[in-house]
């Protein structure tokens, strides 16, 4: 899709705006909620009020366990928000997106929709054991009510006179938010 340079600023603006303020929401429902990561969760796994769940104090996880609470996950709130701003502007239509770091210049990654990217960094925090899928769950809630709420107010033309509803787009971590929010209420939207 061809895009003006001014077409493209904006767009990065947005997206930025979006991941920033996604970001910033997290860490604030972080300290809200203040919820156990995995190890703790594992090796403490006798303290939880359940009989049934035993613990592993030798558990690890495969990343480094972040120094603040797990729900809900930044990375989800922040990549969400990313992809409801680059869907919002470039649609959902399939395309070839292709990823790679020259730091492990062997691993280059394709998709063909931006949902795929998401659900790939969700699994990424869940199978490397810092996040549980529902941190990730309400990080993609909370991510998609903000860059919705982002792309809706955030430079907007001058002659962009549409009104908004403000409760359309006040985040809440148990909260489906219909048009701005999943498709279900596992906050994972496949719409491969």
């Amino acid at each position: 899709q061809e895009t003006s340079l001014s077409e493209n600023a904006r767009a990065f603006a947005l997206l930025n705006m979006a991941m920033s303020d996604g970001l910033v929401s997290s860490m604030d429902t972080k300290y809200h909620y203040v919820f156990w990561r995995p190890i703790t969760a594992i090796r403490a796994g006798d303290t939880d009020g359940n009989r049934k769940t035993d613990p592993d104090p030798g558990w690890t996880p495969f990343i480094t366990t972040p120094c603040f609470p797990s729900y809900p996950s930044a990375h989800a709130s922040a990549s969400y928000a990313a992809r409801t701003i680059v869907e919002k502007i470039f649609g959902k239509k399939p395309r070839d997106i292709t990823l790679s770091h020259p730091g492990i210049p062997d691993v280059i990654l394709h998709y063909t929709m931006f949902s795929q990217i998401t659900h790939d960094i969700d699994d990424a925090r869940i199978y490397g054991g810092i996040h549980f899928r529902s941190d990730q769950e309400a990080g993609a809630r909370q991510g998609r009510s903000v860059g919705s709420y982002v792309y809706k107010n955030n430079l907007r033309g001058s002659n962009d006179d549409e009104g908004r509803d403000d409760d359309e787009y006040r985040w809440h971590p148990r909260r489906s938010h219909g048009r701005t929010g999943s498709n279900d209420d596992e906050g994972r939207d496949d719409d491969e």
